[in-house]
């Protein structure tokens, strides 16, 4: 008797370049058939110039604009898809939709979630309930790393039903130099907004240049604090480079290019910037709430994690760029760390999340 193979489709709100190569995987996997639902095909907040993979995908109508994906057109999909498990990534109203699709057709509800206790903690009420409504219906729970496990686990999730799937680049791409070939003391990669803490960079990077007068600095992103960051930046007479948002396929030089990259921030479920420095051997200097810290970056490993403090970064980062030996030893480290982020992992944390679903 020849069995049909389990459906599997996975909604989520728009295209990311960390997801397209695992998704292409779990595509070519022969044990499920796989398809992807996207609620649009760009955010308004993104700017990705994004060439998707060869597997089965969907597009609702583009309302993000105006209807924050709230499209009751998922349902008509999803008759047609008719899928046995569901992946969702986020709670708006085209998931909540679908959860209700699986509640009354009987299918599998698995949750992806990268959000921390940190990153929800302001919370409303009304959003935590909704996510306790969700998990009582889930079968399983993914997250890409200790963050959102502890996040799964203040809900009352039990561990057996956690699985991870890492998010992760493509870490091929980027290469390390040697550190004394390396062109920038402190680099400084993402959205130039107050969440990632650009002033505290610049005000570190004054303090460090008291003591290394040679110090330069390479800036790369955008975003509206970019004037007053860079700024700030020419009246301290800083030696820096500013090279504005660039695509994903220039980056990997820049980093390769820098001994340490400074990654400050109020609030970051994860900070997939951390893999791409720790991918091209460049320590990471963090916080406690980015989602990396204590996961990807680990203090005094491959990077250090540091209270938002600019005297003790000032102090810690200067003591790593006077310490060659030390900066070499992070940078292997980082290297080696960051192999184990790939996209195979996080395929992988896919299917042993559907395997647990369609058991339980």
């Amino acid at each position: 008797m020849i069995y049909a193979k389990p459906k599997i489709t996975y909604l989520t709100q728009v295209p990311g370049p960390y997801r397209e190569k695992m998704h292409l995987k779990l595509g070519i996997e022969n044990s499920y058939q796989y398809s992807v639902i996207y609620c649009a095909r760009l955010e308004p907040n993104r700017t990705w110039n994004l060439e998707l993979e060869n597997y089965e995908k969907f597009f609702l109508a583009d309302r993000s604009k105006t209807y924050r994906h709230n499209n009751p057109q998922v349902w008509k999909l999803l008759n047609n898809l008719d899928p046995d498990v569901l992946i969702i990534t986020a709670f708006k109203p085209t998931m909540l939709y679908a959860v209700f699709w699986c509640i009354l057709k009987k299918r599998k509800v698995v949750v992806y979630n990268d959000g921390t206790l940190e990153s929800e903690k302001d919370f409303s009420k009304i959003q935590k309930l909704i996510r306790k409504q969700v998990f009582k219906r889930t079968q399983a729970f993914v997250g890409p790393g200790k963050g959102a496990f502890d996040l799964y686990r203040s809900y009352g999730v039990s561990d057996k039903k956690m699985f991870k799937s890492c998010l992760c680049i493509d870490n091929s791409r980027f290469n390390g130099k040697k550190m004394k070939d390396r062109k920038y003391d402190l680099l400084f990669s993402g959205q130039i907004i107050a969440r990632k803490l650009p002033l505290l960079f610049v005000e570190v990077a004054k303090k460090i240049r008291r003591q290394i007068p040679s110090l330069k600095v390479l800036i790369l992103g955008d975003g509206d604090l970019k004037n007053e960051m860079l700024n700030e930046l020419d009246k301290a007479k800083i030696d820096y480079d500013f090279k504005g948002f660039l695509d994903q396929n220039c980056l990997p030089a820049y980093y390769a290019d820098s001994k340490v990259f400074l990654f400050p921030t109020l609030n970051d479920p994860w900070g997939i910037v951390a893999n791409e420095a720790c991918a091209s051997g460049t320590p990471v200097v963090t916080t406690e709430v980015a989602g990396v810290a204590n996961d990807l970056i680990l203090h005094g490993v491959n990077g250090l994690i540091l209270p938002v403090n600019t005297d003790i970064w000032a102090t810690e980062v200067c003591l790593l760029l006077e310490d060659e030996n030390k900066l070499s030893e992070f940078s292997r480290n980082a290297i080696n760390l960051v192999k184990e982020y790939n996209h195979e992992m996080a395929a992988q944390g896919i299917i042993e999340s559907v395997e647990f679903a369609l058991k339980n």
